[in-house]
């Protein structure tokens, strides 16, 4: 049996209850007999950012990205039906490697296209 103090306006919290030892925790995706999003591996060529959000995750302004596709070639998006741009995980890749290039190695862009174009160049060509 449970005292409560006279005057006490608080209620009682609940008991705790802890699970048995060796069971883990189960989210809502494994309950459902689905793959969690943690278990999920993501294609690394599977297009799925849109502009802004590639943006904001590589620190590349949406548009200078857009002025690296159309003028200079150098990322090729994925369009939807509607033609907005949707970029991969090698794509930010690609976007970071270039800010690099340019930022910390002094490339131009013209630079930066040359050497990419070296080293997607099957061996012997260039």
């Amino acid at each position: 049996m449970v005292t409560r103090s006279v005057g006490s306006h608080q209620p009682e919290p609940p008991p705790r209850v802890s699970a048995p030892t060796g069971i883990e925790p189960v989210d809502s995706a494994s309950r459902r007999g689905g793959i969690s999003a943690k278990e999920t591996p993501v294609r690394p060529d599977l297009p799925i950012y849109p502009i802004r959000t590639v943006a904001r995750l590589t620190g590349v302004d949406a548009r200078r990205i857009r002025a690296w596709e159309s003028q200079y070639g150098l990322i090729r998006p994925a369009r939807t039906r509607g033609g907005h741009r949707l970029f991969s995980q090698q794509d930010l890749e690609l976007i970071k490697r270039i800010k690099h290039l340019i930022d910390h190695e002094g490339l131009r862009l013209q630079g930066v296209r040359l050497l990419l174009a070296a080293e997607n160049a099957p061996n012997g060509e260039t």
